[in-house]
Protein backbone atom coordinates (compact mmCIF):
# COMPACT_ATOMS: atom_id res chain seq x y z
CA UNK A 1 0.00 0.00 0.00
CA UNK A 2 3.07 2.26 -0.43
CA UNK A 3 1.84 4.06 -3.49
CA UNK A 4 -0.44 3.26 -6.11
CA UNK A 5 -3.87 2.42 -5.83
CA UNK A 6 -5.60 -0.12 -3.25
CA UNK A 7 -9.11 -1.72 -2.63
CA UNK A 8 -9.88 -3.08 0.64
CA UNK A 9 -12.89 -5.44 -0.21
CA UNK A 10 -15.48 -7.00 1.12
CA UNK A 11 -15.57 -5.17 4.22
CA UNK A 12 -17.98 -2.73 6.20
CA UNK A 13 -16.60 0.97 6.15
CA UNK A 14 -18.00 3.32 8.88
CA UNK A 15 -17.69 6.48 7.17
CA UNK A 16 -18.45 10.12 7.81
CA UNK A 17 -19.07 12.14 10.72
CA UNK A 18 -21.51 9.65 12.56
CA UNK A 19 -19.76 6.09 11.52
CA UNK A 20 -22.64 4.88 9.04
CA UNK A 21 -21.95 1.70 7.98
CA UNK A 22 -21.10 1.40 4.09
CA UNK A 23 -20.72 -1.94 2.35
CA UNK A 24 -18.37 -2.31 -0.33
CA UNK A 25 -14.66 -1.29 -1.45
CA UNK A 26 -12.65 0.97 -0.01
CA UNK A 27 -10.02 2.80 -1.96
CA UNK A 28 -6.77 4.01 -0.79
CA UNK A 29 -5.12 5.73 -3.31
CA UNK A 30 -1.34 7.09 -2.55
CA UNK A 31 -1.69 7.18 1.18
CA UNK A 32 -5.38 8.77 1.16
CA UNK A 33 -9.23 7.46 1.09
CA UNK A 34 -10.40 8.03 -2.75
CA UNK A 35 -13.85 6.41 -2.78
CA UNK A 36 -15.69 4.65 0.40
CA UNK A 37 -18.35 1.68 -0.55
CA UNK A 38 -17.93 1.35 -4.27
CA UNK A 39 -18.99 -1.58 -6.38
CA UNK A 40 -16.38 -2.66 -8.35
CA UNK A 41 -12.15 -2.31 -7.90
CA UNK A 42 -10.99 0.32 -10.01
CA UNK A 43 -8.85 -1.14 -13.34
CA UNK A 44 -4.99 -1.81 -11.56
CA UNK A 45 -5.92 -1.45 -8.40
CA UNK A 46 -4.49 -4.29 -6.11
CA UNK A 47 -7.20 -5.87 -4.21
CA UNK A 48 -7.28 -6.96 -0.60
CA UNK A 49 -9.85 -8.90 0.11
CA UNK A 50 -10.72 -8.51 4.03
CA UNK A 51 -14.25 -10.75 4.48
CA UNK A 52 -16.18 -10.45 7.67
CA UNK A 53 -14.36 -7.21 8.51
CA UNK A 54 -15.19 -3.54 9.10
CA UNK A 55 -12.80 -0.28 8.41
CA UNK A 56 -12.94 2.14 10.52
CA UNK A 57 -11.15 5.74 11.30
CA UNK A 58 -7.55 5.00 12.79
CA UNK A 59 -8.36 5.73 16.99
CA UNK A 60 -7.08 8.54 19.18
CA UNK A 61 -6.19 8.33 22.23
CA UNK A 62 -6.63 12.50 23.55
CA UNK A 63 -4.57 11.63 27.22
CA UNK A 64 -0.95 10.08 26.43
CA UNK A 65 2.55 11.23 28.40
CA UNK A 66 4.87 9.95 25.89
CA UNK A 67 8.15 9.80 27.75
CA UNK A 68 7.11 8.70 31.12
CA UNK A 69 8.86 5.76 32.01
CA UNK A 70 7.11 2.31 31.97
CA UNK A 71 8.85 0.87 35.50
CA UNK A 72 11.16 1.89 38.59
CA UNK A 73 14.41 0.16 39.85
CA UNK A 74 17.67 0.52 38.43
CA UNK A 75 16.94 -1.69 35.48
CA UNK A 76 13.83 0.38 34.36
CA UNK A 77 15.67 3.34 34.58
CA UNK A 78 18.38 2.09 32.36
CA UNK A 79 15.78 1.05 29.94
CA UNK A 80 13.96 4.82 30.37
CA UNK A 81 16.76 6.64 29.23
CA UNK A 82 17.39 4.26 26.11
CA UNK A 83 13.82 4.01 25.24
CA UNK A 84 13.82 7.95 25.85
CA UNK A 85 17.02 8.10 23.13
CA UNK A 86 15.33 6.27 20.88
CA UNK A 87 11.57 8.10 21.14
CA UNK A 88 9.80 5.57 23.01
CA UNK A 89 9.76 2.73 20.09
CA UNK A 90 8.16 0.13 22.30
CA UNK A 91 4.88 2.73 22.70
CA UNK A 92 4.81 3.61 19.27
CA UNK A 93 4.90 0.17 18.00
CA UNK A 94 1.89 -0.83 21.30
CA UNK A 95 0.26 2.38 19.56
CA UNK A 96 0.04 1.51 16.10
CA UNK A 97 -0.84 -2.58 16.76
CA UNK A 98 -3.87 -1.96 18.88
CA UNK A 99 -5.55 0.57 16.29
CA UNK A 100 -4.28 4.13 17.56
CA UNK A 101 -2.98 6.01 14.63
CA UNK A 102 -3.10 9.39 16.80
CA UNK A 103 -2.54 10.38 20.04
CA UNK A 104 -2.47 13.77 21.97
CA UNK A 105 0.82 14.34 24.38
CA UNK A 106 -0.29 16.51 27.19
CA UNK A 107 2.61 16.89 28.85
CA UNK A 108 6.16 16.28 28.01
CA UNK A 109 9.46 17.42 27.91
CA UNK A 110 9.35 20.52 25.05
CA UNK A 111 11.66 20.20 22.66
CA UNK A 112 11.58 16.22 23.03
CA UNK A 113 8.04 16.17 21.74
CA UNK A 114 8.40 18.81 19.12
CA UNK A 115 11.04 16.49 17.47
CA UNK A 116 9.18 13.27 18.02
CA UNK A 117 6.44 14.96 16.43
CA UNK A 118 8.57 16.37 12.96
CA UNK A 119 9.99 13.01 12.84
CA UNK A 120 6.68 11.21 13.21
CA UNK A 121 5.43 13.62 10.54
CA UNK A 122 8.05 13.22 8.19
CA UNK A 123 8.14 9.34 8.45
CA UNK A 124 11.48 9.55 9.96
CA UNK A 125 9.67 7.33 13.22
CA UNK A 126 7.38 4.74 12.84
CA UNK A 127 4.63 5.15 15.09
CA UNK A 128 1.24 7.40 15.54
CA UNK A 129 0.18 10.76 14.40
CA UNK A 130 1.44 13.35 17.30
CA UNK A 131 -0.46 16.22 18.77
CA UNK A 132 1.14 18.16 21.46
CA UNK A 133 0.71 20.37 24.61
CA UNK A 134 4.50 20.28 25.12
CA UNK A 135 5.10 21.54 29.01
CA UNK A 136 2.14 21.71 31.40
CA UNK A 137 1.51 24.99 33.25
CA UNK A 138 0.84 24.72 37.16
CA UNK A 139 1.13 26.50 40.57
CA UNK A 140 4.55 26.68 42.33
CA UNK A 141 2.74 24.63 44.99
CA UNK A 142 0.50 22.60 42.00
CA UNK A 143 0.62 18.88 40.43
CA UNK A 144 3.42 18.18 39.62
CA UNK A 145 5.51 20.20 41.16
CA UNK A 146 4.23 19.44 45.05
CA UNK A 147 3.55 15.81 44.18
CA UNK A 148 6.50 13.94 41.96
CA UNK A 149 8.96 16.33 42.36
CA UNK A 150 8.97 18.42 39.17
CA UNK A 151 10.84 21.66 38.97
CA UNK A 152 9.83 24.97 38.04
CA UNK A 153 12.80 24.88 35.94
CA UNK A 154 12.27 21.66 34.24
CA UNK A 155 11.43 21.31 30.33
CA UNK A 156 8.03 19.46 30.51
CA UNK A 157 6.24 22.30 32.66
CA UNK A 158 5.93 26.15 33.44
CA UNK A 159 5.04 27.88 36.54
CA UNK A 160 3.92 31.38 35.74
CA UNK A 161 3.76 33.90 38.71
CA UNK A 162 1.93 36.70 37.05
CA UNK A 163 -0.43 37.30 34.23
CA UNK A 164 2.50 38.96 32.43
CA UNK A 165 4.59 36.19 32.60
CA UNK A 166 1.96 33.38 31.87
CA UNK A 167 1.12 35.37 28.27
CA UNK A 168 4.58 35.97 27.58
CA UNK A 169 5.03 31.65 28.06
CA UNK A 170 2.36 30.93 26.31
CA UNK A 171 3.33 32.95 23.19
CA UNK A 172 6.69 31.15 23.24
CA UNK A 173 4.83 27.73 23.40
CA UNK A 174 1.64 28.62 20.83
CA UNK A 175 3.10 31.43 18.23
CA UNK A 176 6.27 31.09 15.73
CA UNK A 177 7.08 28.52 13.08
CA UNK A 178 6.38 25.07 15.36
CA UNK A 179 3.78 25.74 17.59
CA UNK A 180 1.88 23.72 19.87
CA UNK A 181 -1.68 22.34 19.43
CA UNK A 182 -2.95 22.57 22.57
CA UNK A 183 -2.13 24.67 26.00
CA UNK A 184 -2.72 22.23 28.77
CA UNK A 185 -3.34 23.64 32.28
CA UNK A 186 -3.57 21.74 35.76
CA UNK A 187 -5.77 23.20 38.41
CA UNK A 188 -6.30 21.16 41.13
CA UNK A 189 -6.46 21.44 44.94
CA UNK A 190 -5.61 18.36 45.49
CA UNK A 191 -7.11 16.29 48.59
CA UNK A 192 -7.81 18.22 51.83
CA UNK A 193 -8.39 15.23 53.77
CA UNK A 194 -4.57 13.50 52.66
CA UNK A 195 -2.70 16.88 50.77
CA UNK A 196 -3.79 19.99 49.68
CA UNK A 197 -2.60 21.51 46.80
CA UNK A 198 -2.01 25.21 45.50
CA UNK A 199 -4.40 25.89 42.11
CA UNK A 200 -3.40 28.89 39.35
CA UNK A 201 -4.46 31.82 40.65
CA UNK A 202 -7.76 33.03 38.40
CA UNK A 203 -6.04 36.15 36.81
CA UNK A 204 -2.98 33.85 35.74
CA UNK A 205 -5.09 30.75 34.41
CA UNK A 206 -7.47 33.58 32.69
CA UNK A 207 -3.95 35.15 31.07
CA UNK A 208 -3.15 31.37 30.26
CA UNK A 209 -6.63 30.61 28.01
CA UNK A 210 -6.04 33.67 26.69
CA UNK A 211 -3.35 33.90 25.35
CA UNK A 212 -3.93 30.95 23.84
CA UNK A 213 -7.11 31.59 22.09
CA UNK A 214 -5.23 35.01 20.90
CA UNK A 215 -3.06 32.44 18.83
CA UNK A 216 -5.83 30.08 17.94
CA UNK A 217 -5.15 27.28 20.31
CA UNK A 218 -7.33 25.83 22.90
CA UNK A 219 -7.21 24.90 26.04
CA UNK A 220 -7.07 21.65 27.94
CA UNK A 221 -6.94 21.27 31.78
CA UNK A 222 -6.45 18.65 33.93
CA UNK A 223 -9.07 19.25 37.56
CA UNK A 224 -10.07 17.51 40.15
CA UNK A 225 -13.00 19.47 42.52
CA UNK A 226 -15.79 21.23 41.87
CA UNK A 227 -13.74 25.11 42.54
CA UNK A 228 -11.49 23.93 40.10
CA UNK A 229 -13.89 23.20 37.73
CA UNK A 230 -15.99 26.46 38.13
CA UNK A 231 -12.52 28.66 37.96
CA UNK A 232 -12.03 26.54 34.63
CA UNK A 233 -15.04 27.13 33.33
CA UNK A 234 -14.66 31.22 34.50
CA UNK A 235 -11.15 31.32 31.91
CA UNK A 236 -12.93 29.84 28.83
CA UNK A 237 -10.93 26.44 28.57
CA UNK A 238 -12.06 23.87 26.09
CA UNK A 239 -11.81 20.74 27.04
CA UNK A 240 -11.72 18.61 30.39
CA UNK A 241 -9.00 15.61 31.44
CA UNK A 242 -10.68 13.52 34.11
CA UNK A 243 -13.34 12.58 36.00
CA UNK A 244 -12.73 11.74 40.17
CA UNK A 245 -14.66 11.05 43.52
CA UNK A 246 -13.05 14.76 44.35
CA UNK A 247 -15.66 16.33 42.04
CA UNK A 248 -18.89 15.68 41.53
CA UNK A 249 -19.67 12.46 43.02
CA UNK A 250 -22.93 13.53 44.58
CA UNK A 251 -24.17 15.12 41.15
CA UNK A 252 -23.60 17.72 38.79
CA UNK A 253 -24.07 20.92 39.79
CA UNK A 254 -27.09 22.12 37.32
CA UNK A 255 -25.67 25.35 36.57
CA UNK A 256 -21.86 24.09 35.84
CA UNK A 257 -23.46 21.22 33.73
CA UNK A 258 -25.76 23.28 31.21
CA UNK A 259 -22.64 25.70 31.24
CA UNK A 260 -20.31 23.17 29.86
CA UNK A 261 -22.72 21.63 27.20
CA UNK A 262 -23.71 24.93 26.18
CA UNK A 263 -19.82 26.37 25.64
CA UNK A 264 -19.11 22.77 23.58
CA UNK A 265 -16.80 22.21 26.85
CA UNK A 266 -15.74 18.17 25.91
CA UNK A 267 -14.64 15.69 28.60
CA UNK A 268 -12.59 13.06 28.49
CA UNK A 269 -13.12 10.86 32.10
CA UNK A 270 -9.88 8.82 31.79
CA UNK A 271 -11.90 6.09 33.90
CA UNK A 272 -9.05 3.70 32.89
CA UNK A 273 -6.60 5.16 35.08
CA UNK A 274 -8.80 5.22 37.81
CA UNK A 275 -10.03 1.85 37.37
CA UNK A 276 -8.28 -0.18 40.08
CA UNK A 277 -7.80 2.05 42.79
CA UNK A 278 -11.66 3.12 43.12
CA UNK A 279 -13.99 0.71 44.93
CA UNK A 280 -17.06 -0.46 42.83
CA UNK A 281 -19.71 1.55 43.69
CA UNK A 282 -17.68 4.36 43.62
CA UNK A 283 -16.88 3.65 39.97
CA UNK A 284 -20.36 3.22 39.23
CA UNK A 285 -21.25 6.38 40.49
CA UNK A 286 -18.57 8.52 38.02
CA UNK A 287 -19.65 6.39 34.92
CA UNK A 288 -23.14 7.29 35.92
CA UNK A 289 -21.85 11.07 36.01
CA UNK A 290 -19.90 10.35 32.28
CA UNK A 291 -23.67 9.39 31.29
CA UNK A 292 -25.68 12.43 32.62
CA UNK A 293 -22.83 14.71 30.85
CA UNK A 294 -23.35 12.64 27.47
CA UNK A 295 -27.27 12.89 27.77
CA UNK A 296 -27.09 16.44 28.95
CA UNK A 297 -25.43 17.24 25.16
CA UNK A 298 -21.48 17.20 26.41
CA UNK A 299 -19.21 15.60 23.80
CA UNK A 300 -17.23 12.36 25.54
CA UNK A 301 -13.72 12.02 24.45
CA UNK A 302 -11.72 9.16 25.04
CA UNK A 303 -8.58 9.52 26.79
CA UNK A 304 -6.68 6.69 28.38
CA UNK A 305 -3.62 8.74 30.28
CA UNK A 306 -0.88 6.13 29.24
CA UNK A 307 2.48 6.89 30.82
CA UNK A 308 0.79 6.38 34.04
CA UNK A 309 1.88 3.10 35.41
CA UNK A 310 -1.26 1.09 35.57
CA UNK A 311 -2.34 1.82 31.64
CA UNK A 312 -0.49 0.09 28.51
CA UNK A 313 -0.20 1.98 25.33
CA UNK A 314 -2.96 1.09 22.91
CA UNK A 315 -4.77 -1.41 25.29
CA UNK A 316 -5.14 1.50 27.44
CA UNK A 317 -7.13 3.02 24.88
CA UNK A 318 -9.63 0.36 23.97
CA UNK A 319 -9.66 -0.43 27.93
CA UNK A 320 -11.01 3.36 27.58
CA UNK A 321 -14.10 2.78 24.69
CA UNK A 322 -15.09 -0.69 26.80
CA UNK A 323 -15.51 1.83 30.30
CA UNK A 324 -17.45 4.52 28.16
CA UNK A 325 -19.85 1.71 26.77
CA UNK A 326 -20.14 0.38 30.41
CA UNK A 327 -21.03 3.90 31.15
CA UNK A 328 -23.97 3.65 29.39
CA UNK A 329 -23.17 4.89 25.93
CA UNK A 330 -24.00 2.56 23.39
CA UNK A 331 -20.69 0.91 21.34
CA UNK A 332 -21.30 2.97 18.29
CA UNK A 333 -20.91 6.39 20.63
CA UNK A 334 -18.02 5.02 22.68
CA UNK A 335 -16.31 4.55 19.75
CA UNK A 336 -17.07 7.77 18.22
CA UNK A 337 -15.43 9.25 21.39
CA UNK A 338 -12.14 7.77 19.74
CA UNK A 339 -12.56 8.16 16.69
CA UNK A 340 -14.92 11.51 15.23
CA UNK A 341 -15.29 13.03 18.25
CA UNK A 342 -11.60 14.37 18.32
CA UNK A 343 -11.55 14.61 14.79
CA UNK A 344 -14.76 17.10 15.22
CA UNK A 345 -13.76 18.87 18.56
CA UNK A 346 -10.00 18.80 18.69
CA UNK A 347 -8.84 18.23 14.99
CA UNK A 348 -7.32 14.93 15.90
CA UNK A 349 -7.77 12.48 13.20
CA UNK A 350 -10.25 12.55 10.39
CA UNK A 351 -13.50 10.67 9.79
CA UNK A 352 -13.44 7.67 6.68
CA UNK A 353 -14.10 10.46 3.39
CA UNK A 354 -12.51 10.96 -0.16
CA UNK A 355 -9.75 12.74 0.45
CA UNK A 356 -8.88 12.11 4.60
CA UNK A 357 -5.57 10.38 5.22
CA UNK A 358 -5.91 6.81 4.76
CA UNK A 359 -5.27 6.12 8.76
CA UNK A 360 -7.39 3.00 9.46
CA UNK A 361 -8.21 0.35 11.90
CA UNK A 362 -9.69 -3.07 10.32
CA UNK A 363 -11.40 -5.35 13.02
CA UNK A 364 -12.73 -8.82 12.97
CA UNK A 365 -16.54 -8.07 13.43
CA UNK A 366 -19.12 -5.17 14.61
CA UNK A 367 -17.09 -2.59 16.93
CA UNK A 368 -21.36 -0.85 16.30
CA UNK A 369 -22.49 -3.98 18.29
CA UNK A 370 -19.73 -5.86 19.88
CA UNK A 371 -16.99 -3.37 21.37
CA UNK A 372 -14.64 -6.94 21.92
CA UNK A 373 -13.99 -6.57 18.36
CA UNK A 374 -12.00 -3.70 18.97
CA UNK A 375 -9.41 -6.45 20.54
CA UNK A 376 -9.71 -8.45 17.18
CA UNK A 377 -7.12 -6.43 15.28
CA UNK A 378 -6.94 -7.58 11.36
CA UNK A 379 -4.74 -5.02 10.16
CA UNK A 380 -3.55 -1.16 11.05
CA UNK A 381 -2.74 1.08 8.01
CA UNK A 382 -1.08 4.72 8.65
CA UNK A 383 -0.77 7.17 5.56
CA UNK A 384 -2.23 4.32 3.37
CA UNK A 385 0.66 1.78 4.85
CA UNK A 386 0.35 -1.41 6.71
CA UNK A 387 1.68 -0.95 9.98
CA UNK A 388 0.43 -4.01 11.98
CA UNK A 389 -1.39 -6.90 11.23
CA UNK A 390 -2.64 -9.79 12.95
CA UNK A 391 -3.57 -13.38 11.66
CA UNK A 392 -6.86 -14.80 12.58
CA UNK A 393 -6.17 -18.06 15.24
CA UNK A 394 -6.81 -21.61 14.01
CA UNK A 395 -10.41 -21.88 13.48
CA UNK A 396 -11.35 -18.31 14.86
CA UNK A 397 -12.64 -15.85 13.41
CA UNK A 398 -11.06 -15.42 8.98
Amino acid sequence: MESGTVALTRVTALAGGDLAPVDGALVIEDGRIAAVGVASVPAGAREVPLPGCTVLPGLVDTHVHLGAPDGRGPLATVRAIADHLRFQPGKRRAFLAHGVTTVCSLGDENAWVHDLRRRAADGTLAGPRVRIAGPLFTAPGGHPVATIGASPGDDWVRVPRSPGQAREQVAALAGGDDPVDVVKVVQDRGDPARRSLEPIAPPVLAAIADEAHRHGVPVVAHWGTLPDLAELLEAGVDHLQHLEPRGPLAGWPAEMLEAMVARGVTLAPTLAVTEAALDADTARTLRRRVLEFHEAGGTVLAGSDSGMPAVRPGAGLVREIELLAACGLDPAQALAAATTGPARTLGAGAPLAPGAPADLLIVRGDPRTDPGSLRRVALVVRDGRPVARRRPRRGGTP
